[in-house]
């Protein structure tokens, strides 16, 4: 399962960073959707998903300086 999260400017909070959270079975790392995780099994190999193998990815950027001068 990949789950895909824009940016997200939060008023009186710090915003929230673009992030790709992809899940996967902590035994034979395929890729699980969303009624494996319901049911904590795999349909493949038949693991437990009740701890799966997640990958994060964090869009970072950095804020453009503006008004200086050299």
């Amino acid at each position: 399962m990949i789950i895909e999260n824009q940016a997200v400017d939060v008023e009186g909070a710090d915003a929230i960073c673009a992030h790709k959270i992809e899940i996967y079975c902590p035994s034979c790392s395929r890729d699980v959707d969303e009624s494996e995780l319901t049911a904590s099994k795999c349909n493949d190999c038949g693991a437990d998903l009740s701890e799966p193998k997640q990958h994060i990815a964090v869009a970072v950027t950095s804020v453009p300086v503006v008004g200086i001068t050299w």
